[in-house]
């Protein structure tokens, strides 16, 4: 999987292009319906996907005193999104310049380095640009105005709950890690590293 760092990278890339575009913390199936779809759309038009996703999470520099558990540090999102079968991701670095950047600015940053941008998938309720001013309808018309598609995914539910990454810290709080699985799709997993401890286990 080739990694980007910046939008201007995309511009080396064959178009058309097909951006999912999220935070993707959990990579759960809700995210998977994003990836998916965008992958599926861009094999039948002969484009290039692209998954888009942001490091830090935003709360993060948002609102750090309050920013929520992550369910999958970076390192841990980039491997279950190459697990996905994905080829190029590119991961924008989120900092205070950027958190300031109009929703308007950011998808026409997109459009002028994809050669050129048939489409973006996003999650029906997400939320981009300076103070979360960007939505799925401001999308739309974007797209209207740039002649790209835009395709917003709706909820996915397991057991008529909506899978969130909120529904799933949730679970994983009360220790109900069944139900964290099956929004996850997968078994709930921390990527770390072991290291020789003291020897003092008994």
């Amino acid at each position: 999987m080739e990694i980007l760092h910046s939008i201007p990278e995309l511009e080396r890339l064959p178009g058309p292009l097909f951006l999912a575009i999220g935070v993707f913390d959990g990579v759960h199936l809700g995210h998977q319906a994003v990836i998916s779809t965008s992958a599926k759309h861009a094999q039948a038009e002969s484009g290039t996907p692209v998954v888009v996703t942001f490091d830090p999470h935003p709360e993060k520099i948002l609102r750090p005193q309050s920013a929520p558990h992550l369910l999958t540090a970076t390192e841990h999102k980039i491997e279950l999104i190459r697990n996905l079968g994905v080829e190029h991701l590119l991961i924008i670095h989120f900092d205070r310049p950027f958190a300031e950047t109009r929703p308007e600015q950011f998808v026409e940053e997109l459009v002028e380095y994809s050669k050129p941008l048939n489409e973006i998938c996003v999650g029906h309720e997400w939320a981009f640009g300076k103070n979360r001013a960007g939505n799925l309808a401001l999308l739309k018309e974007l797209g209207t105005r740039f002649h790209f598609d835009v395709v917003g995914i709706p909820p996915v539910k397991v057991a008529d709950a909506v899978v969130s990454s909120t529904a799933i810290r949730q679970a994983i709080e009360r220790g109900d890690f069944a139900k964290a699985a099956e929004m996850l799709g997968r078994e709930y997993t921390i990527l770390g590293t072991v290291i020789q401890g003291d020897n003092l286990g008994i």
